[in-house]
């Protein structure tokens, strides 16, 4: 089967070695266009997660199918990897890659590792007789114990420890360059290298074997440098050498075999570099011929070379490695880049017309009933008949001008038409001569066609006669009435077809007749138009709508192709592909599709396969899925365009220039895994912490909430690998980003997320392979729940101190007033007590008619009374808020002594420190120290008889000092009691104590007769 379906494109490759056909084979290739780091590849490797890695002669690559990312040795630093020039790379069980190199010695890289530690060097270090003993290694091989192999230049083959990085020399005394090793089925290690033909090494003992008669370098016998080793899946031992001839030893006979060109399989002069195998055949990588393949089952050798003027051979002559990938696709390095065989390529078959010098534009297929192939050309008719290559060529000529084949057609009663750029001409197979149809000489249009080609033919019944209706693209449509023998056009002034038919697009690229007999017309400005087969037919048009919900997408109608249902699905260029449903007459986009597309066609399976930008797309209507195939462009035309021609066995062909490409739809497997999806790092401004993702959960400091996750999904077949990612707790669905493979993040609230990330090769079909990651970013403290507990608990504990301090309050309120009417009850009660005494005093002076003592009570009355009334009003006054402020009790002393002091005759002089002014007392200690004072001052107008008062006020370390000093007669301590009992206030010199004290002061008072009294009141401000 995988012979048939590799039938060759054309024999373009040079240097065939075999009589027996070579299977053609197209390469893709990879150059530093494509973001390799160097054109010379020497070796190339598929690591466990499915990334193909590739070591150059200027560092390592790591490609995902799309992106390369590059590593190489930085000089002076440790973190980088040892050598710029990669010769050989390995992967151990554990998933680190172990690469070797011509210019540092050996690497280690796990890129599970932070940053700075990916990278381990094993270096040649004079100093240190430990290390690798020399930088130069050509080859790496693990044996089934563990332990690496290192071919070296000039220091033979070394065994290197994994567990205590020591290496070992089984040969000690061989200075030779080793170039290449393989393992045989019995653990033995053959080593080739620069003469003295092969080593062999016993990898458990360490002993070791060579053939004597190599011990003359210069004897000239066979295969004494061997430049390449290889076992194939029946345990022979394959090597090439110096001398340009393939060796092979034979496991079973314990034979060696040659193949050169004097063999029965001639193998080309060339020096073997490296092998790998399929499940039929040999490759062989040359360093002269390019790769030669070889055929086991047919004992033969095909030689592929490179070609210059064909873009699918091989990218150079010099083949360094050859690598088989999981997927079967094989990879070659060379000195020119990388050449890449994908087997699902060598489905299409490219098969190209005959040299002629010109560019020749295909137009149109179509198929005899014996399965020859017409091809209608820009240089006439080429005939391809069934089951041979080669093309008959049929030039087309008409009043002397060359006439380009646009169109085939054959109406129901066997006649052949060609559509030309000059006019519409009938065919006779036979003679291979053309007629115009009677009358055409007469009709402006159709005698000779300006500037455009015929597009589409098909048979039709206009006013109960049978018509041929033909498009001249650009042109509007024409008819060929068969019963009048003459064309109707847009010049016609009696049909007037413009206007009867309502042909509003002069581009009709597509006639389409359905399964129900429905005529359809793919139309280049007006979309899709609907043929009406009335008696005289008319064209409803049906076209793009933005504002209503199921319309076209785009009026530019490329093809139309009906499925089983009777549905039609239809490509625009500029829109995509649409599917129309007949029944509801609405359109669906196909947003997965590309949007400028050209012809369609409809396999068994009912997909749809469509031409866009030069290759070849699929869509699954069952899967809603897209698929992209690259196709074989050999000459480098600009790939295939135009319709798509489908034959009787349902093989399909495309057209290029000056080729097709013939393909079986339903042959071709293009069913591939889910791409796996793999984080590949993890950066915090920018800065790498890839060691991260190898834990279950990222912990982030909420000022970390800036981070790019990227990420790949190595896909090789296709290529078309597209993403879509979403962080959950911030994204609220799928962000779809192309083949964009990072994701930025910014500004993220503290808490939890999980990072989701997924790929697909078929847009529109996203599979179930996810893969994620657990985020946590720790939030600042203010915004944490403790937080927020402990904001709780101190709001509850101001409240509750606030609520505390109000009952304080409230209750400190409560003893002021309590104190207050203690005081009015005192005050108030002690004297109306003594007037109610003072009248009945009155009353009994009254009856006695006792006139002077009457008097006398009276008078103590009326005192009496406006004492209390200046009490009051000094209580009411000390409750007043607005008199908190010193500057105002200051104010309201001086307003009360300086007139009763005058009327005494008593000097009064009043010193007060001004800062004492911006100071606010409390209301009680307010009202107590103005009634000290006011105490004070009455004291001295009544018992003193002083001449000069001297009041003071001064504040001392956060204390009011208050002294009220006169120079009167003065008293004893033992006359004190009487004098208290005398006082006004009923309280006496005792109540100015005890007011101190209710202010947290004290009040002194000291006196002598004859020498004046003093009254000192400290108290604090708070």
């Amino acid at each position: 089967m995988r012979i048939r379906w590799l039938i060759s494109f054309v024999l373009f490759f040079t240097g065939q070695f075999a009589v027996a056909q070579a299977p053609s084979l197209y390469f893709n290739r990879i150059t530093t266009q494509n973001g390799l780091s160097h054109n010379k590849v020497n070796c190339i490797l598929q690591d466990q997660r499915g990334f193909i890695w590739m070591g150059t002669d200027d560092g390592l690559n790591r490609f995902d199918g799309r992106r390369f990312v590059v590593f190489r040795h930085e000089p002076g630093n440790n973190a980088s990897i040892s050598g710029n020039i990669i010769t050989d790379l390995i992967e151990d069980e554990n998933g680190v890659l172990w690469i070797a190199t011509s210019d540092g010695g050996l690497s280690k890289y796990d890129h599970r590792l932070s940053p700075d530690k990916q990278f381990k060097q094993y270096r040649n270090i004079p100093s240190d007789p430990a290390s690798i003993p020399v930088n130069i290694v050509n080859d790496l091989l693990q044996d089934s114990y563990g332990h690496l192999w290192l071919a070296t230049g000039g220091y033979s083959v070394l065994r290197f420890n994994k567990l205590t990085e020591k290496f070992e020399k089984p040969d000690p005394t061989s200075r030779r360059t080793a170039l290449k090793m393989c393992l045989d089925s019995k653990g033995v290690l053959w080593v080739g290298g620069q003469g003295g033909g092969i080593l062999k090494v016993d990898t458990k003992t360490l002993a070791y074997e060579t053939d004597p008669k190599y011990t003359n370098l210069y004897s000239g016998l066979p295969h004494a440098t061997v430049t390449a080793l290889y076992k194939d899946s029946n345990d022979h031992i394959w090597f090439g050498s110096w001398d340009n001839v393939l060796y092979r030893y034979d496991v079973v006979t314990q034979n060696e075999e040659v193949f050169n060109q004097s063999t029965a399989a001639s193998f080309p002069v060339d020096e073997a570099t490296s092998f790998s195998e399929d499940d039929e055949r040999l490759w062989i990588g040359g360093r002269h011929a390019g790769l030669t393949i070889y055929d086991n089952k047919q004992n033969q050798f095909f030689n592929y070379r490179y070609d210059a003027s064909r873009e699918g051979s091989i990218a150079d002559d010099q083949v360094n490695c050859i690598f088989s990938c999981r997927n079967k696709m094989f990879w070659i390095g060379t000195n020119k880049g990388v050449s890449v065989y994908n087997p699902l390529q060598q489905y299409f078959v490219q098969a190209f017309l005959p040299a002629t010098g010109k560019k020749i534009t295909i137009y149109d297929f179509y198929e005899e009933k014996n399965g020859d192939l017409w091809i209608g050309t820009s240089n006439g008719i080429y005939i391809q008949k069934n089951g041979e290559k080669n093309f008959l060529h049929q030039p087309l000529s008409y009043k002397g001008e060359q006439l380009s084949v646009t169109k085939f057609f054959s109406d129901s009663k066997g006649n052949f038409y060609i559509g030309t750029n000059y006019s519409l001409f009938i065919y006779d197979k036979k003679t291979n001569r053309i007629s115009l149809l009677s009358g055409t000489e007469q009709d402006p249009v159709m005698k000779k066609i300006i500037d455009s080609r015929v597009v589409s033919i098909i048979e039709d019944n206009i006013e109960g006669k049978p018509v041929l209706l033909v498009s001249p693209y650009g042109h509007f449509l024409t008819y060929y009435d068969f019963t009048s023998k003459k064309w109707i056009s847009r010049t016609d002034t009696v049909k007037k077809i413009i206007q009867q038919f309502n042909l509003k697009d002069n581009l009709i690229r597509k006639f389409y007749r359905g399964k129900t007999n429905q005529l359809w017309f793919a139309t280049g400005k007006m979309g899709l138009a609907e043929w009406t087969s009335n008696s005289l037919p008319k064209l409803n048009f049906k076209t793009n709508n933005p504002a209503e919900a199921g319309t076209i997408s785009n009026d530019n109608v490329f093809d139309i192709i009906e499925d089983a249902k009777n549905n039609l699905w239809i490509s625009t260029y500029g829109g995509g592909l649409n599917y129309f449903d007949i029944k509801s007459k609405k359109f669906e986009h196909i947003g997965a599709t590309n949007n400028l597309l050209e012809g369609i066609q409809v396999d068994s399976k009912e997909q749809v396969w469509m031409i866009s930008n030069g290759n070849l797309h699929k869509y699954n209507p069952q899967t809603k899925s897209y698929s992209s195939f690259s196709l074989p462009d050999l000459d480098k035309s600009g790939g295939v365009g135009g319709n798509i021609f489908k034959d009787s066995r349902g093989f399909m062909y495309v057209a290029g220039l000056n080729y097709f490409i013939r393909f079986k739809p339903e042959a071709i497997d293009d069913r591939a895994s889910q791409p796996k999806i793999f984080l590949t790092d993890f950066k915090i401004f920018n800065t790498s912490y890839n060691q991260l993702l190898s834990q279950s959960q990222i912990p982030l400091r909420y000022k970390q909430n800036y981070f790019t996750i990227e990420f790949a999904a190595p896909e090789f077949k296709t290529g078309q690998v597209q993403y879509s990612y979403m962080l959950e707790g911030w994204d609220k669905d799928w962000i779809e980003s192309g083949d964009r493979n990072f994701a930025n993040y910014s500004n993220l609230d503290g808490g939890n997320y999980t990072f989701k990330v997924r790929a697909t090769n078929k847009k529109g079909n996203w599979g179930r392979e996810v893969t994620s990651i657990a985020i946590r970013i720790v939030p600042p403290f203010r915004k944490t729940p403790l937080f927020f507990i402990l904001c709780g608990a101190v709001a509850a504990l101001i409240i509750y101190f606030m609520y505390r301090y109000r009952i304080k309050e409230l209750l400190k309120r409560q003893a002021i007033r309590n104190r207050i009417a203690q005081d009015l009850h005192d005050s108030v009660g002690s004297t109306l007590s003594s007037i109610s005494v003072y009248s009945q005093v009155a009353k009994i002076q009254y009856e006695r008619g006792n006139n002077t003592e009457l008097k006398h009570v009276l008078d103590r009355i009326g005192v009496t009374s406006t004492d209390m009334i200046s009490e009051m009003n000094d209580i009411v006054w000390a409750l007043n808020p607005q008199n908190d402020n010193m500057e105002k009790i200051v104010q309201r002393m001086e307003s009360f002594a300086k007139p009763l002091l005058k009327t005494k005759n008593v000097a009064f002089n009043f010193n007060y420190d001004p800062t004492v002014l911006n100071l606010n007392l409390s209301m009680e200690k307010r009202k107590n120290f103005y009634l000290i004072f006011k105490e004070a001052i009455n004291n001295v107008l009544k018992y003193s008889n002083c001449k000069n008062l001297d009041i003071s006020i001064q504040l001392l370390n956060q204390q009011i000092e208050f002294t009220v000093r006169d120079d009167g007669q003065g008293f004893d301590k033992e006359q004190l009691k009487t004098l208290a009992a005398r006082s006004m206030s009923g309280n006496g010199l005792n109540n100015m104590k005890r007011r101190a004290e209710e202010m947290g002061g004290e009040c002194d008072i000291k006196s002598e007769l004859g020498k004046g009294t003093t009254v000192h009141l400290r108290f604090p401000i708070t």
